[in-house]
């Protein structure tokens, strides 16, 4: 009887451990794909916004040369010709007014009186406008610069004729020559391959346009994105890549690469042609597993790239046995105790506390995975959770989804100003602002840093602007108080989008993030419903 006893725990325990340890294995797999697509996203967002400005400028460019002449910009007095070089530069803007806002501008041979070529000078200079704007809401650009046929180049930020200037070989750098007419007979905006940046920046590549004067090919506008600044978005605990239509590596999240050489994907990894294909074969956005790594890879939608994530089999495997490390302690402990019990109601009843302990620890672990406690409002595994319940289920009726995501508007000058407790003070009565406005159904999510996301069941999109609004207002009069004599005042933008079936809930995010930062580029404060900013 008593070695039935035995058997039977035994068995209880082997149970419960391997169910543990596979559920600890699912969600180390789904968080390689959480982080994954939230990266996606992030880079995304980046190219796609990059896009934008890039088009936007290309159409001022172009526009600019249909409507004819217009006046001198006031930058072109300040332009210097010197005999000794024979080229011209904007040098003497230096300890001016106009130096912070501006950017430089170097060209070759003598700087141009009239005709077309100095209204392709007034062009340039007036480029610096839209470059200080875009630099602004892109601060992980490094260059903003148009490049002439007609042997100039302005660039943004600053730099002076003694560290950067044209030179006629720039016009064989892959930046231009991806926008020429014989490589982009269509005028589109092309992202080029990674190369080495001349003006000592390290790796980077860049979204070029070409500008046209009706048919006439003038040069080509572009934004430059570093190895390091994509590397920094890209960075998390797992091995990742960004990839270009070469195979060369982009960014990566472990900082293998050179600052000043291109390297081969295949090199960086020590693997072959062969097996680098038979990653990019894969089916996107799903975690696949290939020999001892499972790979996630995924596409953008506005860039040439292809992102990889590795992971070794042996990391999850170790990950997963760590967290089941303590249910396994309970488990031997349990059975340590069975063994020295002398009573059989003694040894019953610690069986059943020892198990529901087990239970409640494994639910403690459960729930703090999908917990924020700062705000005391779920994270994003806790929101995909409730998410998956009322849109994926297949024993439960869906119900309509609407998500509000909101962004406190300078959130950071906030934190550099008053300190981050402060800062997260903030963000914790935000927090409680939004449940109060919400009924017990819904979910109130930290998104990531001052982001927030409400998601509504069952509720139309006319209320769900009204929620929003009401929060909005709410927060803008609200006073938050820190100590005895710090008073803070902060807005916030939302955006509203309602859920599409079939869609998941990155998607979903993706449509009130844009019209969050629709509201944003239109003033901050504000809501704004995503169907009215298509």
């Amino acid at each position: 009887m008593k070695n039935l006893k035995k058997i039977i725990l035994i068995t209880i325990i082997a149970i419960v451990l391997v169910i543990s340890f596979y559920r600890q294995f699912n969600i180390q797999i789904t968080d390689i794909e959480n982080t994954a697509k939230a990266k996606q996203a992030e880079i995304d967002r980046y190219a796609d916004m990059s896009k934008v400005y890039i088009d936007l400028m290309t159409i001022y460019g172009n526009d600019y040369f249909e409507h004819g002449k217009v006046e001198d910009s006031i930058y072109l007095k300040y332009l210097k010709y010197n005999p000794a070089s024979d080229s011209y530069n904007l040098d003497a803007l230096i300890g001016t007014k106009y130096q912070l806002k501006s950017g430089s501008l170097t060209g070759l041979g003598k700087i141009p009186q009239k005709g077309i070529i100095r209204d392709e000078l007034n062009l340039a200079l007036k480029f610096f406008k839209q470059f200080d704007d875009i630099y602004k809401k892109l601060p992980n650009v490094t260059w903003i610069y148009y490049t002439s046929q007609n042997n100039f180049i302005n660039m943004y930020p600053w730099v002076s004729s003694a560290e950067f200037s044209f030179a006629k070989d720039l016009k064989s750098e892959k930046f231009f020559t991806v926008a020429t007419p014989k490589n982009d007979p269509l005028r589109t905006s092309i992202w080029t391959p990674v190369y080495l940046d001349r003006a000592g920046k390290g790796l980077m590549v860049s979204l070029s346009s070409p500008i046209y004067d009706r048919d006439v090919f003038k040069g080509v506008v572009s934004i430059d994105l570093t190895n390091d600044q994509l590397s920094e978005i890209l960075t998390s605990e797992y091995e990742s890549y960004i990839i270009d239509t070469e195979d060369m590596v982009i960014a990566d999240s472990l900082n293998l690469l050179f600052y000043d050489k291109v390297a081969e994907f295949k090199t960086t990894i020590r693997s072959t042609d062969s097996y680098v294909q038979s990653l990019k074969e894969l089916k996107t956005n799903q975690i696949e597993r290939v020999g001892g790594y499972y790979i996630y890879t995924s596409d953008f939608h506005n860039a040439t790239w292809k992102m990889i994530f590795r992971v070794p089999v042996w990391l999850i495997i170790g990950r997963s046995a760590l967290f089941t490390l303590p249910i396994f302690v309970i488990c031997i402990l349990l059975f340590l105790t069975l063994l020295e019990s002398e009573r059989r109601k003694s040894t019953e009843m610690m069986l059943k506390k020892s198990l529901e302990e087990l239970n409640s620890y494994q639910g403690l672990l459960e729930n703090a995975a999908k917990y924020d406690f700062l705000t005391c409002s779920a994270n994003r595994r806790g929101l995909q959770a409730v998410f998956d319940d009322n849109a994926n289920s297949d024993n439960k009726e869906k119900c309509s989804i609407i998500l509000i995501i909101g962004d406190i508007d300078f959130f950071k000058s906030l934190n550099d100003s008053y300190g981050h407790e402060v800062g997260d003070k903030v963000l914790v009565e935000v927090a409680n602002i939004m449940q109060k406005n919400i009924s017990e159904n819904d979910v109130v999510c930290r998104w990531g840093g001052e982001e927030f996301v409400i998601m509504l069941l069952n509720r139309t999109c006319v209320e769900a602007m009204h929620i929003a609004e009401n929060i909005r207002k709410q927060i803008e009069t609200k006073v938050f108080t820190w100590g005895n004599s710090i008073e803070v005042r902060t807005t916030m933008t939302f955006g509203v989008a309602e859920h599409v079936a079939d869609d998941d809930l990155q998607i979903t995010v993706a449509k009130a993030d844009c019209a969050m930062y629709y509201g944003k580029q239109h003033g901050r404060n504000c809501v704004v419903n995503h169907i009215n900013c298509k």
